[in-house]
Parts: structure tokens; C-alpha cells; sequence
């Protein structure tokens, strides 16, 4: 039987990096004609089409890259074909990657913030996607509070780091009950997640060092 055999197995892996490879914001963008790359930092994602061409293209893009990281993987593990955990792991890795890295932009993808919030549905249905949204609910209405109402990209990242280390505490816990696999959903989407966001936590470490320098001068 196929179910579950190596066949299958390449098969969830290829389709599912096929799937995140498609960058939905720039195909919208283009309709809505406006040029991803002058915005912001220059990301092909959902969040610089929000801010370019308005909320009803941003949520759209947001929606298909949340649900490019699910689909059509989710298919192979309701359906049964697939239940290795492990491997189910790696395809929701490698759709991330395919964001991330998309071939179809010449391997510069996205920040693949919103197709990560798929790909933990797939493995962990609510629980991981609505602890990364709380925390970045918390600095959007930090934000509102203190009156601010746009933020630097340094700011997007320091509030990406901070999601993923609350979802380092929940794979720990899930390591207690023999989750496994989510160590290497985690590892290599934080991996992921450091790369893509780079110039940003460089920028935040040169703010950090000269902060530290003004203190010692005084």
C-alpha cells in the first residue's frame, strides 16, 4: 500500500515546499500595481502588501501564505497517507522553506512569519499558532498604549524573537510528552526565522553595543 510508505513521503515533502514556494503577495501586488520591492525593507510578503496596496489585498496575501502553510499537507494526514510524525515535521519545514526561499523569486522568499502560524496548525492545531498571536497581540496593543501607531522593522523582528522564544517553552513542554518531532519543526524554523531576519538583529546589536558604550563613557 502506498499509505504511509516512502513514496508518499517524498511526495508530502516535495508538494508541500511546491505549495509555499508560491509568493502570493508579489502576484497580488502586481494587480494591485504597486512594487513590492520599494516598500519598507523590500520583503515580498503579506505584511508590505497591507501596507502598500491596503488591508484588503494584506489580508488576503496573509491568508493564502497562512494556508500555502498547511495545504496540501494537512490533505496527507487527515486522509492517512501520512502519519509519520517525523516526516510530517519535515514537509512543514520544507513549506516554510519554500516561502522562505521561494524558486520562483530566485530563492528570495519572504520572512515566512505567516506560513510558520500554518505550519504549526498542521502539527499542533491551535496551540503553538495562538501562542506566537498572543504574543504579538501583546506588542500591538503595547504599541497602541504608548500611542504609536507604526513600527520600525527592528521592532517586527524583536517581536518575532520574542514568539519564538514563548514556542521554545511550549516544545519543551511537548518534549515531556514525547513530541519529538516538534525539535525539528523548531530548530530549522528558527533557523529559518534568524537568517530571513538578520539585518534586523544586526541592527538591534549595534543599537544594543552603543547604548552600552554612551553608559560606560558617562
Amino acid at each position: 500500500m502506498l499509505s504511509d510508505s516512502p513514496t508518499v513521503w517524498l511526495l508530502a515533502i516535495v508538494s508541500q515546499f511546491l505549495s509555499g514556494s508560491v509568493m502570493y503577495a508579489p502576484l497580488l501586488a502586481k494587480i494591485a500595481k504597486v512594487d513590492l520591492g520599494k516598500i519598507r525593507d523590500g520583503n515580498p510578503g503579506s505584511s508590505n502588501l497591507w501596507r502598500a496596496a491596503g488591508w484588503r489585498y494584506g489580508v488576503v496575501a496573509l491568508a493564502l501564505d497562512y494556508f500555502k502553510g498547511t495545504f496540501p499537507l494537512f490533505l496527507f494526514v487527515v486522509t492517512g497517507l501520512l502519519k509519520n510524525p517525523y516526516i510530517i515535521s519535515v514537509a512543514a519545514l520544507v513549506g516554510i522553506a519554500g516561502h522562505a526561499f521561494s524558486p520562483f523569486l530566485k530563492f528570495r522568499g519572504g520572512k515566512a512569519v505567516a506560513t510558520t502560524f500554518g505550519a504549526w496548525s498542521v502539527l499542533t492545531k491551535w496551540e503553538a499558532p495562538t501562542l506566537i498571536g498572543a504574543i504579538f497581540t501583546v506588542f500591538s496593543v503595547y504599541n497602541k498604549f504608548i500611542g504609536k501607531s507604526k513600527t520600525t522593522p527592528e521592532e517586527d523582528a524583536l517581536r518575532v524573537l520574542y514568539g519564538f522564544l514563548a514556542l521554545f517553552l511550549y516544545v519543551v513542554f511537548k518534549l515531556w510528552e514525547g513530541r519529538y518531532e516538534l525539535l525539528i519543526l523548531y530548530i530549522g524554523n528558527f533557523a529559518i526565522i534568524l537568517y530571513k531576519h538578520r539585518k534586523e538583529y544586526l541592527s538591534l546589536c549595534r543599537k544594543i553595543c552603543r547604548g552600552i558604550l554612551r553608559r560606560n563613557e558617562v
